[in-house]
């Protein structure tokens, strides 16, 4: 029984590197932009409001919000405020659980509330956005009544919440993998199993993903 749970993450890593990637790329009549932030390590999910429906779980938490920044991780080691080295390594040996972040604002949150290192926007199409939202809702834990587990404050007061999430952070599923899934879902070219860096998913981005949104025929 170890034995076979050790093959789990195996398992799942090949399997998410032979998923294919949904064929709708943006076009004139059907695009959006996003972004994707990065602090170096941790790449996170910058948002327009309209990429959720407005009776989606995350926006139902911030109905006023014009703006989001999503982000998942290992739910001990993100929500710590002295997070080091030994808890870095306990959050992927073994696997253990995780969390979802959720900061929202009236303007875009990467430029005015938690500002990045490394920032790059790109174009995708309505139904990949659709898509990816419902990822980002399937991976939230929900109480009896259906709505999300809020576990604490966020990183921004008043602004943001530590929201539990479902499935197992470990070495082979870490918080730019699950960033990756997500674009993948929106049809991003991206390969979400070696995603294992930020940095390494920023420039798979700015060489697959379209810039901006393609320019009708005049």
């Amino acid at each position: 029984m170890q034995f076979h749970r050790l093959l789990l993450p195996f398992a799942a890593m090949l399997i998410g590197a032979c998923a294919s990637v949904p064929s709708d790329p943006p076009t004139a009549d059907d695009c959006m932009t996003i972004r994707l932030w990065s602090n170096g390590w941790h790449a996170n999910l910058a948002l327009p409001a309209e990429v959720l429906n407005e009776d989606d779980p995350v926006r139902t938490l911030f109905p006023d919000a014009q703006y989001f920044l999503i982000g998942w991780g290992e739910r001990d080691f993100y929500m710590a405020t002295d997070a080091g080295f030994w808890k870095g390594l306990k959050a992927i040996i073994p696997p253990s659980r995780s969390v979802v972040h959720v900061i929202a604002a009236d303007e875009p949150v990467e430029e005015t509330l938690w500002r990045p290192r490394d920032l790059v926007e790109f174009a995708i199409s309505e139904s990949g956005a659709k898509r990816m939202a419902e990822g980002i809702s399937k991976s939230l834990a929900y109480d009896e009544a259906g709505t999300p587990i809020i576990l604490d404050q966020g990183r921004v007061a008043g602004a943001s919440y530590f929201l539990a999430a479902r499935g197992n952070f470990h070495l082979f599923n870490m918080c730019n993998h699950w960033t990756a899934r997500r674009l993948q879902e929106a049809g991003v070219p991206v390969r979400a199993s070696i995603s294992f860096t930020a940095r390494g998913l920023m420039s798979a981005i700015r060489r697959k993903a379209p810039p901006s949104c393609p320019v009708g025929e005049l």
